[in-house]
């Protein structure tokens, strides 16, 4: 995909338009076509549509654009649910209907894995399986409008969307929290979490961000209470600048049947039907190797977080090594270690960068590491070649691979796959239905060359 910097850049006529057909959804949920051979990037478009369309951005080599007319819609097109989709830039996928949104993100990976890493994974491409379209989201973070009602940014630029209701946050949070939210001192931020339980059980983390004066109201407010009142209806704890006011700094998920402490500043994944699909997921393709007499007896979480992979695979594994450079991840890491009978003893938690734990000569040999099964779940940014060279310096038998963006997994896959590690399994995760970002799982195994 281009990248947006200012580099040729053509001034380009506002009334300029375009008559064409969009091929394919890419990476970042941009429709493209071809016009004269040259790509042409059209925001909420679908697969099929011709359209007519305004010209907004020209480049060397590409085309940036907005439709104005629609001439004929494309198969899987539908209204979008949500009153505030178009402006508001939290979705870019609601004007297609689910099963559509799930075979274009397929597709993306495939396309990807082709054209970035060089590698035709047709064969093992599996996904995503149908779930929640709409209410899954246990996570939102709000902006304040110049106008005062909170919002999310508007498409492609600073401006906020007030909303009145997001449709991908569970009912309760715009039933509840989203008006509790306005009755605030105003802040510049507010960052929501949820545990994930079910309707009113639902328990919520709410992170204020603001200049310090607006504290002082704040705690007024909180002082007023009755004792034992919650200052929010489910609210476990409320923060203002990352400082604890009311309450905890943290929330207690469940995944897999083990739970999980995780503080406000630690990573969890924002679909918890979703990640239960992938430890699942996990689970079978590991009973599978450990079938065939393939898997080793360790496992290396190399970016734990608080430990998901950690706990939910642990029984399957005699020792555990769980790494992460996060300090306050690890932490949660261990506490969650710690309370997990099936983790308690098996698991050990170290905190630095990767290449610099897994060099220390104490925590395995090299042969068991060279036997063992390594998860990667990495930032957007993916492995990068520092990651890449730990790893495949460790070699494990097999690496699992947890990705949030397919041209850094197809990138990193390449990598690897030059240093003798074959993609065997690879399953796309709709993690965030409605929008462009694609989860996937991939199961690597290393050559018996190595």
């Amino acid at each position: 995909m281009p990248n947006h910097d200012t580099e040729n850049r053509d001034t380009v006529p506002e009334t300029r338009s375009l008559d064409i057909t969009i091929e394919k959804l890419v990476t970042g949920g941009e429709g493209l076509a071809r016009l004269d051979g040259q790509a042409v990037f059209v925001s909420l478009a679908a697969p099929g549509d011709h359209a007519r369309v305004q010209v907004r951005e020209q480049r060397k080599g590409f085309i940036r654009a907005e439709i104005t007319e629609l001439l004929s819609s494309g198969p899987g097109r539908r209204e979008a649910p949500c009153p505030h989709f178009g402006e508001c830039g939290g979705c870019d996928l609601q004007h297609l209907d689910d099963e559509h949104q799930r075979g274009a993100k397929a597709a993306i990976v495939q396309d990807c894995f082709q054209r970035l890493g060089k590698l035709d994974v047709s064969g093992i491409l599996a996904g995503p399986e149908p779930g929640p379209g709409l209410g899954y989201r246990n996570r939102i973070r709000l902006t304040a409008s110049p106008s005062g009602p909170y919002g999310l940014l508007r498409r492609g630029s600073h401006d906020v969307v007030p909303i009145t209701e997001c449709l991908i946050m569970p009912e309760r949070f715009n039933r509840d929290i989203l008006p509790w939210l306005r009755m605030l001192p105003p802040v510049d931020q507010i960052v929501v979490r949820l545990d994930g339980r079910p309707g009113d059980q639902a328990r919520w983390l709410i992170s204020l961000y603001g200049p310090p004066n607006r504290l002082k109201v704040l705690k007024k407010m909180i002082g007023a209470l009755d004792s034992g009142e919650s200052p929010a209806p489910g609210c476990a704890g409320l923060m203002f600048n990352n400082l604890p006011v009311w309450g905890r700094d943290y929330l207690l998920y469940s995944v897999a049947g083990h739970t999980f402490r995780a503080g406000a500043q630690s990573f969890f994944q924002g679909n918890l039907q979703v990640t239960e699909q992938a430890v699942a997921l996990a689970r079978r393709w590991l009973g599978e190797l450990r079938e065939q007499g393939t898997l080793g007896d360790l496992l290396g979480d190399l970016f734990c977080g608080v430990g998901l992979f950690s706990l939910t695979l642990a029984d399957l594994f005699g020792k555990v090594i769980a790494v992460d450079s996060d300090a306050g991840a690890c932490r949660d890491a261990q506490n969650n270690v710690h309370r997990d009978e099936a983790a308690r003893g098996k698991v050990s938690v170290h905190t630095g960068p990767l290449a610099k734990v897994l060099g220390e000569p104490n925590l395995a040999t090299g042969a068991l590491w060279k036997e063992s099964l390594c998860v990667v779940d990495p930032p957007r940014r993916g492995l990068e070649k520092e990651g890449i060279a730990a790893l495949t310096k460790a070699a494990p038998r097999h690496i699992l691979y947890m990705s949030c963006d397919p041209a850094t997994l197809a990138r990193d896959t390449a990598r690897l796959a030059a240093a003798g590690y074959e993609p065997r399994r690879l399953q796309v995760l709709d993690m965030f239905p409605q929008t462009a970002h694609i989860e996937s799982l991939l199961l690597l195994e290393r050559g018996q060359e190595r």
